[in-house]
């Protein structure tokens, strides 16, 4: 019995080892990064950009079944562009182009970054 129970306890001790690592690096956030696809606009009142906020783990990767909410800010280019769709709590911005060319410049606040980071989207001519 003395040996069943001392099998019982390394075996606890053992998952709570587990689960605090998968806790530790698999889930937890260590920094944001932004994904944009794609990288640039062409002012043909058609094409969009998908500004996402992607939560990192401490090797690098997404973090398992978490989300890192964020603020979006249009600093310049406002008028080039209209907000087709906003989660804040996703962390995702999606912006239609209008007919104009320029560059718009969009501040992403997110939680889990110490600072707000910039993204520029340049709107090429509609080559047609």
């Amino acid at each position: 019995m003395r040996r069943r129970s001392l099998l019982i306890y390394i075996s606890i001790l053992v998952i709570l080892i587990i689960v605090f690592f998968v806790y530790q690096y698999l889930i937890k956030i260590y920094e944001s990064t932004i994904k944009i696809e794609p990288q640039d606009l062409f002012a043909d009142n058609q094409s969009t950009v998908t500004i996402s906020v992607i939560p990192l783990n401490s090797f690098g990767s997404k973090a398992l079944f978490r989300n890192s909410p964020a603020e979006f800010e249009i600093v310049e280019g406002s008028s080039l562009v209209e907000i087709k769709f906003l989660d804040k709590e996703e962390g995702k911005l999606i912006l239609k182009a209008k007919s104009e060319t320029g560059k718009v410049v969009v501040k992403i606040k997110s939680k889990h970054s110490l600072l707000p980071m910039i993204v520029e989207i340049p709107i090429q001519p509609n080559i047609t």
